[in-house]
């Protein structure tokens, strides 16, 4: 998928009719685009199975009949158009008192510079040993975009000092504002920016009437900590084809190199 991309289509018009029709015709809709599409070695494709009143959910059936794998990542979703008294109540007491903390440590303000976010995204991921994996050479055009768009922030969390602790680049649109990219410095104590900010992307979301989707859970850590937000579970597919040469030179790549996940907070 294109870089910063976390869902693709397909977009699919399944018409009227019962409800049995579209989803017949929607299955053979997407097994009619799967066909069209060129040779390749590797597909890797996420999906929101909750299109189109959840029959999406059928592109998952079209793509496992034309031999895809199809697995599952889970992502939190927060209702932000609930009044904020009922956002508060639904954190976990816990966070609730994390998120008063660090509104006592850090000011939140967006960030216009986004070679701001970059070098700080690159600096935390150095200090941490982890590789970069985001392409992030189009990063500029994009925020610009967003931005001109009115659908894009920085919003980052700094200390007394002035000196950045956490940041996210949250992008919206379509009713779904999603918290596509995080930071935070490491080798601190924390003080719950990061859930200060989460806090603020929800404060954000309520101000535009959005639903929230925290965008991907990695690990039953990053659940717990997500889930402590008062959101609800939701699931995406993940659709995958390897041909045979590239299966064994990522074999071979897992045998020589430690898998190292992506950097997401």
């Amino acid at each position: 998928m294109p870089p910063f991309t976390h869902i693709l289509g397909p977009v699919i018009d399944a018409g009227e009719g019962k409800p049995q029709t579209r989803l017949q015709r929607r299955i053979s809709i997407t097994r009619s685009l799967v066909d069209q599409l060129p040779r390749h070695s590797y597909f890797h494709q996420h999906l929101d199975p909750s299109l189109d009143d959840g029959l999406a959910i059928a592109d998952g059936l079209a793509f496992q009949e034309c031999k895809f794998e199809v697995t599952h990542q889970y992502t939190f979703e927060v209702d932000c158009r609930r009044s904020l008294a009922d956002l508060s109540a639904a954190l976990y007491l816990k966070t609730r008192q994390h998120i008063r903390r660090a509104e006592k440590e850090y000011s939140v303000r967006s960030v216009d510079d986004p070679k701001i976010f970059i070098d700080f995204y690159l600096k935390n991921l150095q200090t941490s040993g982890r590789k970069n994996r985001i392409e992030f050479e189009h990063f500029f055009a994009l925020f610009a975009e967003s931005r001109a768009h009115g659908s894009g922030v920085i919003l980052g969390a700094f200390d007394h000092a002035d000196t950045p602790v956490a940041m996210t680049y949250l992008v919206w649109g379509h009713g779904i504002m999603y918290y596509l990219l995080s930071t935070r410095t490491f080798g601190s104590t924390d003080h719950g920016a990061g859930s200060l900010l989460i806090w603020c992307a929800m404060k954000q979301a309520h101000e535009l009437s959005l639903v929230l989707d925290l965008d991907g859970v990695y690990s039953s850590g990053t659940a717990r900590f997500l889930g402590n937000f008062g959101g609800d579970i939701k699931t995406r597919f993940l659709i995958r084809r390897s041909g045979p040469v590239f299966g064994a030179l990522q074999y071979l790549k897992r045998q020589v190199a430690p898998d190292e996940s992506q950097f997401f907070t």
